[in-house]
C-alpha cells in the first residue's frame, strides 16, 4: 500500500533506539505535538508488551498525517479486529488509491467509512503475511496489537514516560526476527539452487548463461522483440510450493509493458520468445524479485518464481 498505509517488516527491523524515543518522548509526538495520556491496558509479558507497542507504532500515521487522520479510527479498528473479513484486496486498494488521489471523495462520509474498514483489513493482512512469511507469529500476540492501535487511536500510551523500555523491546524483537530472517532466506536460497540442479537435466528444459532456465510450450512465428520492446502477454506466476501468487488470466486481462521495465528474468527470456510462443520460465531469485518482493504479493525474499508466458503481441520493436 502506500504512504505508510499498512505494517511493513521495515517498521520492526528499523524502527528502534532513538527513532523511538524522539517519537514517543514526553508522551507526545513532538512534529505534530500530539498529546497522550496514560492507558489502563494492562501488560503482563514482553510479548504483551511488544505486541502493544507495535500496534501503537502503527496507529501514528492516522493521527499524524493531514489525508490518513480523516479516516474514521473505529472503522479502522473493525477491519483490523474482523477475521472472518472477505474484502477483496484489488478493491480495497483502488478504495484507497481514489482516497489518496481525490480530494471530493474525502468530503463522502460513506466511502471514508468503507475505505477505513478496507485500510483494517489490509493491515490485518500485512500484519499476519508478514510475520507469517518469517515464521514469527508466535512472537506476537494480535490481541495486543490490536489494543496498541486502539490506544494509539484514543491517545493512551501504556509507556507514556517510558521510551528506554520501548526502545529495549523492539531492539528484542529486531533480534529475534533478524534470527528467523536468516533461517527463511537460507531455506528459500537452498530449494532455488536444489531444484535448479535436478530441472535443467529434464526433458526439454534449457538454461542461459545468466542461469534462466525455460522450456518451450509452444514456439510463434516472426521476429524476437529487443530490449526495450513493448509487449503484450498472457501469464501465470507461481511458487515452487504450486501456489500461484499472480495470473493475468485469472484477471481476464493481458498485461502490456517494456522489456526494460520488469525484472530480468523476464527482460531475458521473452527476447527468445515471438508472437504466438509460450514458454515456461524458471527464474532464479537473481534475476527476480531477490531480498525485496512486495509483502502483499507472496513472494519470499530469495524465492525461485516459475511463469507460464505466452506472447501475444509485440507491440513495438
Amino acid at each position: 500500500m502506500t504512504r505508510g498505509i499498512s505494517i511493513i517488516i521495515g517498521l520492526i527491523l528499523m524502527s528502534c533506539g532513538d527513532d523511538i524515543a524522539q517519537s514517543s518522548k514526553k508522551g507526545k509526538t513532538i512534529a505534530n505535538d500530539i498529546i497522550y495520556s496514560s492507558s489502563d491496558v494492562s501488560l503482563n509479558s514482553e510479548l504483551d508488551s511488544i505486541s502493544y507497542v507495535l500496534g501503537f507504532e502503527m496507529s501514528k500515521p492516522f493521527i499524524s498525517d493531514s489525508i490518513f487522520s480523516l479516516l474514521e479510527k473505529e472503522e479502522i479498528l473493525i477491519g483490523f479486529q474482523d477475521s472472518t473479513s472477505n474484502m477483496a484486496l484489488d478493491s480495497c486498494e483502488m478504495k484507497i488509491q481514489s482516497f489518496l488521489s481525490s480530494s471530493d471523495l474525502r468530503k463522502n462520509k460513506s466511502f471514508l467509512k468503507e475505505c477505513a474498514a478496507c485500510v483494517g483489513s489490509l493491515n490485518r493482512m500485512e500484519f499476519y503475511n508478514n510475520f507469517g512469511s518469517l515464521n514469527a507469529l508466535d512472537l506476537v500476540d494480535f490481541k495486543y496489537t490490536y489494543l496498541g492501535l486502539k490506544d494509539g487511536f484514543n491517545l493512551k500510551d501504556v509507556f507514556l514516560d517510558d521510551t528506554n523500555s520501548v526502545n529495549i523491546l523492539f531492539a528484542s524483537l529486531k533480534s529475534e526476527i533478524g534470527i528467523r530472517y536468516n533461517v527463511t532466506i537460507e531455506q528459500f536460497q537452498r530449494e532455488g539452487r536444489e531444484f535448479l540442479k535436478e530441472n535443467k537435466n529434464k526433458k526439454g528444459v534449457q538454461q542461459t548463461p545468466s542461469g534462466l532456465q525455460y522450456k518451450v510450450l509452444k514456439k510463434g512465428k516472426g521476429k524476437n522483440p529487443s530490449a526495450g520492446a513493448q509487449v503484450k502477454v498472457n501469464y501465470k506466476g507461481t511458487l515452487l510450493s504450486g501456489e500461484t501468487f499472480d495470473s493475468s488470466y485469472d484477471r481476464g486481462q493481458a498485461s502490456e509493458f517494456f522489456l526494460n521495465q520488469v525484472i530480468p528474468g523476464w527482460t531475458e527470456g521473452i527476447q527468445l520468445m515471438k508472437a504466438g510462443s509460450k514458454f515456461k520460465f524458471y527464474i532464479p531469485h537473481e534475476l527476480a524479485y531477490g531480498a525485496n518482493p512486495d509483502p502483499r504479493s507472496g513472494i519470499k525474499p530469495y524465492s525461485l518464481l516459475i511463469f507460464e508466458v505466452e506472447l501475444l503481441e509485440i507491440l513495438s520493436p
